[in-house]
């Protein structure tokens, strides 16, 4: 049985005193929820925020971090450092780092690698923008990004490896692909996955997978009831804590 997973991804919102409000609204939440609950601060939040979470079940990830340990990167940060406050999960390929700043699905490939055999458990994100989806491109979309980002990853690996499938076009727009459309995606992605060597039926079969885009308190329910859809990656209904503890509901 997969373990279901509400994600917040905070992106580049909140000041200190918020981050540090939903925090403390959450440990207490967490501690008694059958989720699992992860929340991606942004990276000076990030302290303050793995402070007030600890000893509890609240999970506490990096939005990014570099391949790397420490060395001259300027402006990136080093799963060294995360792993100093206590944090050993992170974000790969989000659509807006793919959409803005370029990376590639060979790129994450490197991080994915880098991350998980140091331990980190990573949550790699992938989806197709609307023009791709009006073109049919949607599923050789997803295949490209599957094969690509998990390129040489080992069967001993996958146990740490989260999916999460955000159509680009659903991702703060108020769009959201209907529950039907979600799964027909996540039951693509986790065949693709199932495909990737030998023996890795058993493993897409035990890999959590969740929606990200536009995910509600007023949709989480009907998204989650599918077989195929293991939780969620949300964006706006995470930075309110009402709104969180309403998708936790």
């Amino acid at each position: 049985m997969r373990k279901k997973i509400i994600a917040g991804n905070w992106k580049m919102n909140l000041t200190f005193a918020e981050a540090s409000a939903i925090t403390k609204g959450l440990v207490s939440a967490t501690n008694s929820s059958s989720y699992e609950v992860m929340i991606f601060p942004s990276a000076l939040h990030l302290e303050t925020v793995s402070s007030l979470a600890k000893g509890s079940k609240l999970i506490v990830g990096a939005q990014n971090a570099y391949q790397s340990g420490l060395t001259a990167m300027t402006g990136e940060i080093s799963p060294t450092q995360l792993a100093e406050l206590g944090i050993t999960t992170v974000l790969v390929g989000h659509s807006e780092r793919r959409q803005f700043l370029g990376e590639t699905s060979e790129f994450d490939n490197q991080k994915i690698l880098y991350f998980l055999k140091a331990g980190f458990r990573v949550v790699y994100c992938v989806g197709e923008t609307w023009a791709e989806r009006e073109k049919g491109n949607t599923f050789s979309v997803l295949e490209d990004q599957i094969k690509k980002g998990l390129k040489d990853i080992t069967s001993d690996l996958f146990s740490k490896l989260v999916i999460a499938y955000e159509p680009v076009w659903a991702i703060g727009t108020g769009k959201v692909a209907t529950p039907v459309e979600a799964e027909e995606a996540h039951a693509f992605i986790r065949k693709e996955i199932g495909n990737l060597f030998v023996g890795a039926g058993a493993i897409a079969e035990n890999i959590q997978i969740l929606y990200g885009g536009s995910v509600k308190p007023d949709n989480i329910k009907e998204l989650l009831a599918k077989p195929n859809i293991d939780g969620g990656l949300v964006g706006g209904a995470s930075q309110k804590l009402d709104s969180f503890l309403g998708l936790l509901k």
